[in-house]
């Protein structure tokens, strides 16, 4: 993968470039997988290892500690221009 802006080998540290620094946050991040624990933890590590910058959204509620159901779903987002990467990525892990 290589950085949309300065178009080197993409390595990430600190959700920006290494080469040039370029933000990775200003792009557009898409949902790639719903996902309950614990293959959340699994999924964001084979994306992390492979360079694809990830975030995590929880809908989990801190009064109530409940992981089932709607509560427990997980949605794990990529960079837009990461999306096929990712996706190609997460086929070949299945």
């Amino acid at each position: 993968m290589n950085c949309p802006d300065c178009k080197h080998l993409l390595e990430v540290k600190n959700g920006k470039c290494a080469n040039c620094g370029s933000d990775l946050s200003k792009y557009s991040w898409i949902v790639v997988s719903k996902v309950y624990p614990p293959s959340d933890i699994i999924i964001e590590s084979l994306l992390k290892s492979c360079g694809i910058p990830v975030k995590i959204f929880r809908r989990e509620i801190p009064q109530i500690p409940v992981n089932i159901g709607p509560l427990g779903e997980i949605e794990i987002a990529v960079p837009g221009h990461m999306l096929e990467s990712a996706l190609a990525l997460l086929k070949n892990a299945e």
